[in-house]
């Protein structure tokens, strides 16, 4: 059977038709939606270095000095003992430095009456908080107070304490003679001493 230049036509529609139909499909199939997509979350972490005294009730403490109840001795310190008191902190640091945080103590108004010293004595850490927590500088000496930084709390770093009293450092404070200074002390001296704490980096 012979072709004629109109069939020839008619197939070459039919192909065009088919090669248009299967190009239409193609495009619709390519501009649907894909099974996967992504979007970018940025996330900031702050750098964080805060401190505070923490107590169940008020922070401000009061060691009382006991009279003798005998002839011949000296006054009494035993009870000029306050433990009520929480160091609490929070730090995040760069993990790629090498370096910690530290917690410094220092008198800044008043001053402990002659004869005595004034010391302070961190405990070793406990409650609810997490991370690379720091430990008593001295052990669990202490630090007598004067008037300039004396470190308390050293190698903090990334960490939290918890909040509150029960969590943290808990804070000795207590009362000493000073060696062969007993002749300084005077009856009528009574005084408010303001101690201030300072969380920094070494």
């Amino acid at each position: 059977m012979e072709l004629t230049c109109g069939d020839y036509l008619l197939i070459m529609l039919r192909i065009f038709t088919s090669l248009l139909a299967f190009l239409t499909l193609f495009i619709c199939v390519y501009a649907q939606d894909a099974t996967e997509a992504n979007n970018n979350v940025s996330i900031d972490i702050p750098e964080v270095a805060i401190m505070d005294v923490e107590s169940e009730g008020s922070p401000s403490i009061s060691l009382v000095v006991q009279a003798p109840s005998e002839a011949g001795n000296m006054i009494d310190l035993t009870a000029a003992v306050d433990s009520s008191l929480w160091l609490n902190y929070s730090s995040v640091r760069s993990q790629a430095v090498e370096s910690s945080r530290a917690i410094y103590a220092k008198v800044i108004s008043g001053s402990v009456p002659s004869g005595l010293r004034l010391r302070v004595k961190p405990q070793p850490y406990s409650g609810s908080g997490d991370g690379n927590l720091g430990l008593p500088s001295n052990g669990i000496n202490g630090r007598i107070l004067v008037a300039t930084d004396r470190k308390i709390i050293r190698n903090i770093k990334t960490c939290y304490t918890g909040d509150g009293a029960g969590n943290g450092h808990r804070l000795i404070y207590s009362l000493e003679f000073r060696n062969n200074k007993y002749n300084k002390l005077d009856f009528d001296e009574s005084n408010t001493v303001t101690v201030l704490y300072t969380i920094t980096d070494t």
